[in-house]
């Protein structure tokens, strides 16, 4: 009776994997159960089986691994855009130029992509929830499509505001809260604060959103509105506090709900 030597195993890795420990762990338990090998088997045909079992291991590694890299794929690509009003036929065309098979259902109410390993999964656009589409292991029952959260006219284009001149009410605004409310260059967490603060004061909120302000990166601040006298407004910078400046009571989009934020502006979304 002959020992099969586990040395002989990892001569036969491929070089990729001969630094891999879990493949390495794997392998060696396997051949470890093979303890003895019939004396008639000559040493090329110990070495043969050998071969063949490291051979199936790594065949049934890769396959899962690249089954589950091209599934990560496909979620991290979906977790890392957003868009609001993407269709089905959208939705498909873009997975497609991003390399993967993916074609709408005949009734369009999902999208079907098909893996190299021939698996299937489905996809539906989500609206204005997080990610691009919601991923399903099974076709998906109910007609999807791109949902109205945003009303016509919420979202007002180059709007000017009133300047409020009350100074109690200017002085009642800047009590609130202590600047900077965030630090410089981090206008969208410190606006959303202000609004918070204010909305929940009683007042009347709206932002302000220039896409072109701070280099292009997009400069958002608030406008309060004085309770006593309608329609006119204190702008708010979340670095700034307060402000009289002229350029702060126009703005190229205007809107009353953090949230419409993302569909002016679809975001990059870091994961």
């Amino acid at each position: 009776m002959t020992d099969l030597p586990l040395n002989d195993a990892y001569a036969t890795l491929l070089p990729s994997l001969k630094n891999n420990k879990f493949f390495i762990d794997v392998a060696t338990k396997i051949i470890s159960g093979i303890k003895r090998v019939p004396p008639e088997f000559m040493p090329f045909e110990v070495d043969l089986r050998d071969d063949v079992i490291l051979i199936s291991i790594l065949l049934v590694l890769s396959t899962s691994a690249c089954q589950a890299s091209e599934e990560n794929d496909l979620w991290l690509l979906l977790s890392s855009y957003e868009d609001i009003g993407i269709t089905i036929e959208d939705l498909a065309f873009f997975l497609a130029t991003h390399g993967f098979n993916a074609k709408p259902s005949s009734n369009d109410s999902y999208v079907t992509v098909v893996m190299s390993s021939g698996k299937e999964v489905y996809l539906t656009p989500n609206g204005a929830s997080p990610r691009l589409a919601d991923l399903w292991m099974t076709p998906p029952t109910s007609k999807s499509g791109p949902v109205q959260v945003i009303p016509g006219d919420a979202i007002k284009i180059n709007a000017s505001y009133v300047m409020a001149d009350d100074e109690e009410f200017i002085k009642s605004v800047s009590r609130y809260i202590m600047f900077p409310v965030t630090p410089l260059g981090m206008c969208y967490d410190g606006s959303e604060k202000l609004d918070s603060t204010y909305s929940g004061a009683g007042y009347h909120v709206v932002f302000l959103y220039d896409p072109s302000g701070f280099n292009s990166q997009g400069h958002l601040w608030i406008a309060v509105e004085d309770k006593s006298h309608s329609d006119t407004w204190l702008a708010v910078d979340s670095y700034y506090g307060v402000m009289t400046a002229k350029e702060y009571y126009s703005a190229p989009y205007s809107f009353s709900e953090f949230q419409y934020l993302d569909s002016i502006n679809p975001k990059w979304r870091l994961v």
